[in-house]
């Protein structure tokens, strides 16, 4: 894996997300936590055409009410975020 990018903020907020979608790449990773899970409904996000792999915190989701459906997005757990982070060459927290 390339760098993995941790989102944290929700871009109905500030424009961490924007921010972080100007400079990643398709091999990166996106991982969505805290109010970041917000943005799973973000249009920005919704309507990327590449093969961005996206994870959220799964806890996040429940603790904020958040039914992610039919999205192509992965839950994660605490674990799996600290085995992205082990295996990336980068580590980019947004927030």
């Amino acid at each position: 894996m390339a760098i993995l990018h941790i989102v944290r903020n929700s871009a109905f907020v500030d424009n961490k997300l924007n921010l972080c979608l100007s400079v990643i790449s398709s091999k990166d990773t996106l991982f969505l936590m805290d109010d970041g899970v917000y943005n799973i409904a973000h249009p920005k996000l919704m309507t990327r055409n590449d093969s961005l792999t996206v994870y959220a915190l799964n806890n996040h989701l429940q603790a904020r009410g958040i039914d992610i459906g039919d999205s192509t997005i992965t839950l994660a757990t605490l674990k799996d975020l600290v085995s992205l982070s082990d295996t990336a060459t980068k580590v980019i927290t947004w927030q």
